[in-house]
């Protein structure tokens, strides 16, 4: 749409609040919108479910995480087994992370020090 007839001023140009309250909006009526509302939310209703779901899924993985790693922590599960069994270097298949990781400031200065 072309706002160029609502628009004023010579050097610095704009819209006022009266002139863009003045323009014209075309709204469909209130049944079609409802129309509208409905073919949207049955259409999506999948997605909403499926996102509902995955959000269940990691906030359960990570109470899964956080009694594990309270469990290697306090002695309650015994990993050296499974800690000697991991491979020595990264899987060929592995994307390397070129990230770079940053460094605390006093763990770099302890560090240094040893």
């Amino acid at each position: 749409m072309n706002y160029a007839p609502w628009i004023s001023g010579a050097a610095q140009l704009k819209l006022t609040q009266d002139r863009l309250l003045s323009i014209s909006i075309a709204v469909a009526p209130p049944d079609e919108q409802n129309a509208i509302v409905g073919h949207t939310s049955e259409q999506t209703r999948p997605l909403i479910t499926t996102i509902s779901r995955l959000e269940r899924e990691i906030e359960l993985l990570r109470e899964y995480r956080t009694r594990l790693v309270a469990d290697v922590v306090t002695g309650k599960l015994d990993v050296r087994e499974a800690a000697a069994r991991l491979p020595d270097e990264a899987a060929p298949d592995t994307v390397e992370d070129d990230t770079e990781i940053s460094i605390d400031p006093e763990s770099a200065d302890e560090e240094a020090a040893v």
